[in-house]
């Protein structure tokens, strides 16, 4: 395993999007390619960052992000938006092995794990990638595939402006009662309550340093580890990848807003959302969003089968029949999203 020590690149990670170019500068360095890579990071200003798929006009409350100057930016990884400032501690996992087809929390939660409980936090792993106390979520953790490499990126809430992360995401509600908590701050906690006795000032660079023990033991131990940080010429080329990929505005917004926008909640996969345009009874531009975890990256292929579609049940069927939903996307009923489709015009 390689540990990846970010220390020297503090006033690069000034900008987020330097942080979120680096899985896809790691996904193209050699020098740094093993089984597994792990590094992590402490975000120095507020953030709100958001899925690959989700749409950041119904997902987020933009008025409010302007009014504090919470920065909005849009990760590779599809999963949920998260609220994370200074009082946060992210993890992120990268595994080259070709074995890998689809997502395994488990075990690289599982440093995780084993530290909190280590220090008398009665951690549990629940739903698809949350970690919670009192059924509480501090962790959650997203998900992608690039070729034969995967990366995992899971948020650790130590001392996290919970008031500000409750007014910046709006979520689905069916969501939150799917879940049984009736809003973003009461499903939300962080950890710091749970650390007792000499745990109760643990810093984040502790915690990290046990994370990081922890996961040495539970990836084959010293004699597999290995500690590397970047060059300043590295760097620089983040700082490209960053400007040209993350920093637009096209990255971050989504695209553009279309006419009509319609979503559904399947439990244990997430939302999926559909937003299109109509012209003269037929689909002319559509995009899918949620917050689901996938292992195919681009789902243009898959939009493709709805434009030209007629504005009818029988071809909307045939269309989400064509995009081979259980293969390509996730095991989820189509009929929810064409009934509600289905209401346009009416």
């Amino acid at each position: 395993m390689i540990y990846l020590d970010l220390s020297n690149g503090h006033r690069y990670m000034k900008n987020f999007f330097v942080i979120l170019a680096l899985p896809d500068f790691l996904d193209a360095c050699q020098r740094l390619s093993d089984d597994v890579l792990l590094y992590f990071y402490s975000p120095q200003t507020p953030v709100v960052n958001v899925g690959r798929y989700q749409n950041v006009y119904q997902e987020v409350n933009l008025p409010y992000l302007r009014q504090e100057g919470i920065q909005l930016v849009r990760r590779q990884p599809g999963g949920g938006a998260v609220y994370v400032d200074q009082g946060d501690l992210t993890y992120v996992y990268i595994n080259t092995s070709k074995q890998v087809r689809s997502p395994h929390f488990e075990s690289y939660a599982a440093p995780i794990i084993k530290t909190l409980r280590d220090m008398h936090v009665d951690v549990q792993q629940t739903g698809r990638n949350d970690l919670t106390v009192d059924g509480h979520k501090f962790s959650g953790m997203a998900f992608s595939k690039s070729g034969d490499r995967v990366t995992y990126g899971g948020t650790l809430m130590v001392d996290v402006n919970l008031d500000k992360a409750s007014k910046a995401i709006t979520p689905n509600i069916t969501k939150l009662k799917d879940n049984g908590v009736k809003s973003v701050h009461s499903r939300i906690t962080n950890l710091r309550p749970y650390l007792k006795g000499k745990y109760a000032n643990l810093t984040l660079s502790e915690l990290q340093e046990q994370i990081l023990q922890n996961a040495i033991a539970e990836h084959g131990g010293q004699e597999h580890f290995r500690r590397e940080e970047l060059t300043t010429e590295e760097w620089q080329r983040l700082e490209t990848i960053a400007r040209d990929k993350y920093g637009s505005k096209q990255w971050i917004m989504g695209g553009n807003v279309h006419q009509y926008y319609f979503d559904h909640y399947y439990k244990g996969i997430g939302t999926v959302a559909i937003s299109f345009d109509v012209h003269q009874h037929k689909i002319t531009a559509a995009k899918l969003y949620g917050d689901f975890l996938m292992a195919i990256n681009d789902l243009k292929p898959l939009e493709h089968y709805l434009i030209g579609c007629p504005l009818e049940k029988a071809a909307l069927t045939s269309a989400f029949d064509n995009m081979d939903l259980r293969k390509n996307f996730a095991d989820i009923d189509p009929r929810p999203l064409i009934d509600k489709m289905m209401t346009v015009g009416k």
